[in-house]
């Protein structure tokens, strides 16, 4: 079935409560905003919907995703956001306490970890570490690969907030924090507890935060594998936009019906139609 014959059906959007996006590939692609996501947005606003931006990107705090949607004309506060690194620093909290957490990430990680109480780990003191978090980390490098190796070797746990292999960016795509977690499997033989999108633990953390129950939610994204395979299994309703990481003929070649979406559109923009 061609991705047009799933824009063609007509869904009424407006039953559902919340909404769900994804950021990157879906409300823009790099400093590039999707066109039409500011209006859809707004419509939704007008329409009183409960609306939460869920992002596997832990490279920025909130505060910095919301500032950049706002330079997008998309109005947004921090409160709005809700990134894998959240997700993570709370998961932590709630299974083992505060924990002493060697970073493999910039401050989009580490600010989060703080806030939930964890103590942050330099790579002087890495020994005192007893728990190791990956994201994507603009400043890899192997003395970071050898630390974090050796923390998780000698018993740390090992915690992703996502394995994303890929992020889009403006001339293609650039590689994602799933390169750096593969890095750390090969060097330890462990596999990490992921945290982000399409677990549940992220998923459900994000309808707590919304007050709305996933059947009452539609999830937005450009990710089979994160965004449709976890809204589907949480059981709310999901939609591709093919403005990001998945092609026409990806899709078109997915055999695995938990990863098919109950609607795919070209863009963010399309589904102002489905709000008229």
């Amino acid at each position: 079935m061609s991705s047009l014959s799933y824009a063609q059906k007509q869904v009424d959007l407006k039953k559902f409560r919340a909404f769900i996006f994804d950021l990157d590939g879906c409300i823009y692609v790099g400093k590039r905003v999707i066109p039409g996501a500011r209006e859809v947005i707004e419509r939704l606003k007008q329409l009183d919907k409960k609306i939460l931006f869920a992002t596997n990107n832990a490279t920025k705090t909130p505060e910095e995703f919301a500032s950049k949607l706002r330079s997008f004309g998309i109005r947004a506060s921090s409160n709005d956001v809700f990134t894998s690194a959240t997700a993570t620093a709370m998961y932590l909290l709630k299974e083992f306490g505060r924990c002493k957490i060697y970073p493999v990430g910039g401050k989009g990680l580490t600010n989060e970890l703080r806030k939930q109480g964890h103590r942050v780990v330099s790579l002087g003191n890495v020994d005192q570490a007893d728990s190791v978090v990956v994201c994507l980390d603009l400043q890899f490098s192997y003395k970071k690969l050898l630390a974090a190796s050796n923390v998780i070797r000698a018993g740390g746990r090992f915690i992703a907030t996502n394995v994303d292999p890929v992020v889009p960016v403006e001339n293609g795509f650039m590689p994602g924090a799933g390169s750096i977690v593969s890095a750390l499997i090969t060097a330890t033989n462990r596999e990490p507890y992921v945290v982000g999108k399409p677990s549940d633990s992220m998923f459900d953390m994000a309808f707590r935060r919304l007050g709305v129950p996933s059947s009452e939610t539609v999830i937005v994204g450009d990710r089979l594998d994160t965004d449709i395979k976890g809204g589907n299994e949480a059981g709310a309703f999901t939609i591709l936009v093919l403005s990001g990481a998945t092609t026409t003929e990806t899709l078109e070649g997915t055999s695995d019906l938990g990863l098919i979406p109950c609607l795919t559109v070209p863009d963010i923009g399309h589904m102002l139609s489905l709000l008229a």
